[in-house]
């Protein structure tokens, strides 16, 4: 018996680069879960949870915090890059400092 096969056409999607906006708004919506991560966090102090529960919370926090700087970081830098009317030492220097700031 014979496999049947279906014809599917292959339709090749542009992908849109994500934008400024697009990085603020993610950054946004992980700061917003780390907020609610990080009031858990106090309520799991105020309960009297282990050290451990809180210290895996509080790495969540810590990481979805960076996780935002770093997406809003580099959406600057790619705009700071396309942007030929700034300073590019100043703004290589600028994005440095802030990237040193996350550690």
């Amino acid at each position: 018996m014979a496999k049947s096969r279906s014809t599917r056409t292959s339709v090749s999607v542009a992908r849109k680069k994500p934008s400024h906006g697009d990085a603020v708004a993610a950054s946004r919506t992980r700061l917003r879960r780390a907020s609610g991560q990080l009031t858990a966090v106090i309520r799991m102090l105020d309960e009297g949870k282990s050290c451990d529960q809180v210290v895996t919370q509080l790495a969540a926090v810590n990481k979805a915090v960076n996780a935002a700087a770093f997406t809003i970081i580099a959406a600057n830098l790619e705009e700071c890059l396309t942007s030929r009317s700034r300073d590019s030492k100043h703004t290589a220097e600028q994005l440095q400092r802030l990237f040193l700031t996350l550690n």
